[in-house]
């Protein structure tokens, strides 16, 4: 009988998708934090056949997984640079990069997919350092960040509530600050740090990504799952359970306890649970398809009941759940819950250079399945994406990607209320941790965002060149009233040129953004000019 490995975790964080071994040496990073330039390029590196096809749709990795996508020496230009200097061993220490990052801002706010930092008008800055080890089944990451925010005054859009700060379209439904507050913002965040056991056996998308990314800060959660995808008649199957609990930030509009008291006053903390699983089905090299459920949930003054504990492998379909006698606010506890399910597929071709994937993204249950057949597009999302390695060798990689997601209101909106992505009635932080959301960036609502990039990587570092278009508000009531307006779409355009240069054993990126934002806030167009300094430190590692 075949054992699987699953990997057993605690206080884990996020911010929220085999060739055969060779003999020769091999290497790979013994860290590598979700959504960096260091994904990015392994990711290239396995799409060109260099790495194993090992899934992608569940991240972080750990320092085992990392060492099976490790690559022959000498087989790619950053071979012996930055942390590719040689591949995570049963027993190892490493002192992991100082990273010191500088962002200014010129106009607003603009910044995403970069964890616990939150980067408004003026200066921010920020720098993350720990350390790595693994001793057999054990193996763990520390790697906090400490950012601060030189947050100076812009012009915020108009919400009606009494917290100026609020979102903008939403301020009671939503825990996402247009600013945090009037003074500088600075924070201490533990980052992508985790500690995990691996014992017998037993242990998609990118740029906008639906449910879980790199978006956020991380939150504390424990979690249970294969480490390695497990074996099975038809195929393999890679699949983690989490189980945590996220915070709101000082603008929330949420108030009283921490926990729930009452329908006004439903709690400042929440629970969370999460399923996602992939799977490869056998005989089809590099396809994974899978699926993933994120739910927040009320926090019981009296304790997190045991029913919570298995909310994500509860019925799809909302007739089919059963309220618990201990749920905290009652029969209707299973709709007070804020539910985001998806379903995903990723394919690469080595022998081609090329990944396609592709995500469908839903923030309500249908009520049953006459409701799911009758109306598909309910509070749904979409996403797609594409990769192409251009050319590569021992010395140059160049290559392509491009992605979009798209959750605007459907026509659907004009027969039956549509709640909106990202937010929630009764659980009113919406999709959020500490004020930013944990997916996609592109606004909440109705909303949507697209990128092509050109990626280009040498033995000195790599350049990269990307046009961003988000669809950051929508507003307007034409499908009511037949009233049209001008201003009913804010749309940011953004050119983004960034360098890196390896320089000894560090690394310098440069980079320069700039934003044409149409009808920002709903109103006129603006300018942002968005700069970025950063330099890395090479790591040190212990003998094994």
């Amino acid at each position: 009988m075949i054992v699987p490995r699953i990997a057993l975790a605690a206080a884990a964080f996020f911010p929220v998708v085999v060739a055969a071994q060779s003999p020769a040496p091999r290497e790979a990073p013994h860290h590598i934090v979700v959504g960096s330039t260091d994904e990015d390029y392994l990711r290239y590196l396995q799409v060109t056949g260099l790495a194993d096809l090992y899934p992608w749709s569940i991240r972080e990795f750990s320092q085992p997984e990392l060492a099976r996508l490790a690559v022959a020496k000498g087989s790619h230009p950053w071979s012996g640079k930055g942390d590719f200097v040689d591949a995570p061993s049963r027993r190892s220490f490493t002192i992991l990069p100082v990273n010191a990052v500088f962002r200014f801002n010129s106009a607003f706010p603009y910044g995403s997919n970069d964890g616990a930092v939150w980067a408004g008008r003026g200066l921010t800055s920020a720098l993350d350092l720990g350390f790595a080890f693994r001793a057999g089944p054990l193996s763990g990451t520390f790697n906090p960040i400490v950012f601060s925010a030189q947050n100076r005054a812009f012009a915020l859009q108009a919400n009606g509530s009494t917290n100026p700060f609020a979102d903008p379209l939403f301020p009671a439904a939503v825990d996402r600050p247009q600013r945090f507050g009037t003074g500088a913002y600075s924070r201490v965040d533990p980052g992508e740090s985790t500690v995990r056991l691996d014992l017998f056996g037993l242990a998609a998308m990118e740029n906008y990504p639906y449910v879980l990314g790199g978006n956020a800060p991380g939150f504390p959660h424990a979690f249970i799952g294969t480490s390695t995808p497990a074996p099975i008649w038809i195929g393999r199957i890679h699949a983690r359970v989490i189980w945590g609990e996220l915070e709101q930030s000082a603008y929330s509009p949420v108030r009283g306890t921490s926990y729930y008291s009452s329908t006004l006053e439903t709690g400042t903390k929440r629970f969370a649970t999460g399923l996602a699983a992939v799977f490869q089905p056998r005989g089809i090299d590099g396809l994974e398809l899978g699926g993933a459920r994120f739910f927040h949930a009320l926090w019981p003054k009296e304790g997190i009941p045991r029913s919570y504990f298995s909310k994500a492998f509860g019925a799809v379909f909302k007739i089919g759940q059963i309220t618990p006698p201990e749920s905290p606010a009652g029969p209707d506890a299973g709709v007070d819950d804020n539910q985001l399910a998806s379903f995903f597929a990723r394919w690469v071709f080595p022998k081609s250079g090329v990944e396609v994937y592709g995500e469908y993204g839903r923030e309500d249950h249908n009520y049953d399945r006459r409701d799911l057949a009758q109306e598909p597009d309910h509070s749904r999302t979409y996403g797609l994406g594409i990769r192409k390695v251009v050319s590569v060798d021992s010395a140059h990689l160049t290559a392509f990607r491009a992605e979009m997601i798209n959750y605007e209101e459907p026509t659907l909106a004009r027969n039956r209320g549509e709640g909106g992505i990202y937010i929630h009635g009764t659980l009113r932080q919406g999709h959020t941790n500490r004020g930013q959301l944990l997916g996609s960036d592109a606004g909440v609502g109705s909303g949507g965002g697209s990128v092509i990039a050109w990626d280009r990587y040498n033995r000195h570092g790599g350049i990269s060149i990307s046009w961003t278009r988000t669809i950051r508000e929508q507003a307007g009531t034409f499908f009511t009233n037949g009233v049209t307006g001008t201003h009913t779409n804010d749309v940011q355009h953004a050119l983004t040129f960034s360098r890196a240069r390896h320089v000894g054993k560090g690394e310098l990126t440069t980079g320069v953004t700039m934003v044409h934002e149409l009808n920002r806030d709903l109103q006129a167009d603006a300018w942002n000019m968005n700069l970025l300094v950063g330099f890395r430190l090479g790591h040190l590692r212990s003998s094994r």
